[in-house]
């Protein structure tokens, strides 16, 4: 799997959000209806023009914790105002970050892999943080597509 190790600051999103369930099955029905509305409905459109700070890209954001409610948000980094959109700030973390291309289920099966393969063999666990989809091109047919994952270095026992 091809991958970097980035660590960055703190970064403000605006979009919309959908409540996550700890029912994975449950929101892999949610999440793609609301990628359907707000693509059909104009917002991810007004979503894109806002984009102007790094990640550039259309972002998915899972918010898993025990902090805060479980969310997700289709959204953009932006300086700009929110309008009618929430805002999130993503915190300052360090992430695994990796490339993929294809379609929308190919996401999938790099995420699962990530967790399956990757993590249990890296040296890294799961940091606190979201986890972020950056679709550079999201075309569902042709997508191209990063994975962050927040990390944090194993602790030698």
């Amino acid at each position: 799997m091809n991958y970097r190790i980035e660590t960055k600051q703190a970064f403000r999103i605006v979009g919309v959000s959908a409540p996550l369930y700890k029912d994975i099955e449950k929101n892999f029905t949610v999440i793609p209806s609301k990628w359907q509305e707000i693509s059909m409905n104009g917002t991810l459109q007004k979503l894109i023009e806002l984009m102007d700070t790094p990640p550039l890209g259309v972002l998915g954001v899972s918010i898993c914790n025990d902090k805060e409610p479980w969310r997700y948000y289709i959204a953009v980094s932006t300086s700009r105002g929110k309008n009618k959109f929430e805002e999130y700030i993503v915190p300052a973390g360090t992430w695994a970050i990796f490339s993929g291309s294809g379609t929308n289920q190919s996401i999938r099966e790099l995420e699962r892999r990530i967790v399956a393969e990757w993590l249990p063999a890296s040296g890294y666990e799961y940091g606190k943080g979201p986890d972020i989809e950056v679709y550079i091109n999201p075309d569902p047919q042709n997508a191209q597509y990063e994975v962050w994952v927040p990390v944090v270095k194993k602790q030698k026992k």
